[in-house]
């Protein structure tokens, strides 16, 4: 399964092969994406391949020597062509949605200012067991950064009920707050099955959400002493004045 991916998001793909032979099995990949003009596709570079085990199946396993970067929605398509014992033409089409972040605020935190807060959530395991520390969301990480992206937009939202609109010179400190506020989503919508890494990240997710809640409190205390605004206070809908009826409007009809 393709996991969640939104514009602006990398990966680097990767296939494993079995079964392979060392020097006969070969890989290349082609990456359509919906602006492609033809059906060619772009080429992807892999490496020669490394053998992985994989529950525990040895396999071949091809990846692309760098990130690949999605800068269009809709669908794309993954062609590989397996060449050699294995030989194979598999394909993997999958979705790339519109970031839900794009015309927010300019103070709109990143993904990775939200993964700072949470530096265990960016570690994506590598086929020699290590993690590798990629400090940010993506289609690799658990949530992914579209999921995180999510939770980003929901709580530049609960900043902006809070306050209004923000004189300039806070934006920083609402930025800081939102991220806060969407680390504790992540670290309480995606608990560990073992239950001591779980009461963990719920313990985590309590601390950052409490930290958010007093941050905004003073944030919004501070933005009406600047501004003069108190965003409590909604208008009150107008009264309107309308003429007496006539006598005759009251009458019964027969």
């Amino acid at each position: 399964m393709i996991p969640d991916l939104t514009v602006g998001d990398s990966e680097r793909p990767w296939i494993d092969v079995h079964p392979y032979e060392i020097g006969s099995t070969q890989a290349t990949l082609a990456l359509h994406s919906p602006d492609d003009p033809d059906e060619t596709g772009t080429d992807v570079p892999l490496d020669s391949g490394v053998e992985a085990e994989v529950d525990g199946l040895m396999v071949l396993r091809f990846a692309a020597t760098s990130l690949v970067r999605y800068a269009a929605p809709r669908w794309w398509v993954k062609s590989w062509k397996i060449i050699g014992v294995g030989a194979s033409e598999p394909f993997e089409r999958f979705f790339v949605a519109r970031s839900p972040l794009a015309g927010g605020p300019e103070w709109t935190p990143t993904r990775a200012r939200v993964a700072s807060y949470v530096p265990s959530r960016p570690l994506v395991p590598a086929p020699d067991g290590s993690n590798v520390d990629l400090m940010t969301f993506d289609a690799t990480t658990r949530p992914t950064g579209a999921q995180v992206d999510l939770h980003i937009a929901d709580a530049v939202r609960w900043v902006t009920d809070a306050t209004g609109e923000l004189d300039a010179v806070l934006h920083e400190s609402a930025t800081a707050v939102a991220a806060i506020r969407a680390a504790a989503f992540v670290e309480l919508g995606y608990g560990e099955r073992d239950k001591g890494m779980r009461d963990t990240a719920n313990q985590t997710s309590d601390r950052l959400f409490k930290q958010a809640d007093q941050m905004l409190a003073a944030l919004a205390a501070r933005n009406e002493a600047l501004t003069g605004v108190d965003p409590a206070v909604f208008e009150v809908m107008p009264v309107y004045s309308f003429p007496s009826p006539s006598p005759y409007g009251d009458r019964d009809l027969p």
